[in-house]
């Protein structure tokens, strides 16, 4: 067992390697993601701890490239992730749970050039803390989504990105308006790089049918943290947040947060379990 696990990271590295350097994607940091993750949607799965307002967010997340197809001018990928977020009220003596949601989707992505492309099918659930619940005098309700997300980007270069797209409740309870459009940025000035870490700004901008247009706004200046190779470790940022809460069972309540959060980059060991050139 211990051979084969060898085997199977050693063949993941190599594919992971040839993708970089085969597929003529100039990212920056260096990823191995066809697509990369928005960085400031709150939404997004995530490692992370983050404070703010006086709360306390935990965040794990399983992402894992099934099948990854590498072409000379296109790349295409199959993946899935999963995802489990813990928001916990804090106080002086105590932690309070006040929800859990949970994240499991099937993400398809596409890269020609400097265009990319995410089309995500993915299920949310979400939970309410018994005690918080009965501190906001609030029962908790059935939270229950499936959801079909479709995000592109292009790369001006490689230290600045747009994306933005659409998302459509395919099935949610309560029921609710259905649609969702998102935009954001992301830019990595050149003046503030080094070989292990690299400064950004990062926003991200989502209005909501469900909350009457309201627009969540994100805004995220840090660090990030990488290897000798450029692959992303860890990011230490300052949170910027207005809108509605990002746990399912608080989307009617708005927050205005300023905070700071960690988050950990580091990707599994196997990242493809196929990696195919053509």
């Amino acid at each position: 067992m211990i051979v084969l696990a060898s085997l199977l990271c050693t063949g993941a590295a190599r594919a992971q390697d040839e993708t970089s350097q085969d597929s003529g994607i100039d990212n920056f940091p260096a990823t191995q993601e066809i697509f990369r993750p928005p960085m400031a949607d709150q939404t997004e799965p995530a490692d992370r701890v983050r404070y703010g307002g006086s709360e306390l967010d935990f965040g794990l997340a399983l992402p894992l490239q099934v099948y990854t197809a590498v072409g000379s001018s296109s790349s295409w990928q199959i993946g899935f992730i999963g995802g489990i977020a813990a928001g916990f009220a804090s106080s002086k003596t105590t932690l309070q749970l006040k929800a859990t949601d949970f994240h499991a989707g099937i993400p398809f992505a596409y890269r020609k050039g400097k265009w990319s492309t995410r089309v995500q099918f993915y299920h949310i659930s979400s939970h309410l803390g018994a005690d918080y619940a009965g501190n906001i005098q609030q029962p908790p309700f059935h939270y229950s989504r499936e959801v079909l997300q479709d995000l592109v980007s292009y790369d001006f270069s490689k230290h600045f990105r747009i994306y933005g797209g659409p998302r459509l409740l395919v099935r949610t309870f309560p029921h609710v308006g259905r649609w969702t459009f998102q935009a954001g940025s992301e830019w990595f000035p050149l003046a503030f790089a080094s070989p292990r870490f690299h400064f950004y700004l990062a926003d991200d901008f989502q209005t909501r049918e469900e909350v009457a247009w309201q627009t969540n706004i994100s805004i995220e200046p840090g660090v990030q943290f990488t290897t000798h190779k450029g692959q992303p470790i860890a990011r230490a940022e300052a949170w910027f947040y207005s809108g509605q809460e990002p746990f399912g069972q608080l989307y009617y309540r708005r927050e205005r947060v300023i905070g700071a959060q960690f988050i950990f980059t580091l990707g599994p060991e196997i990242k493809s379990l196929i990696t195919h050139k053509h």
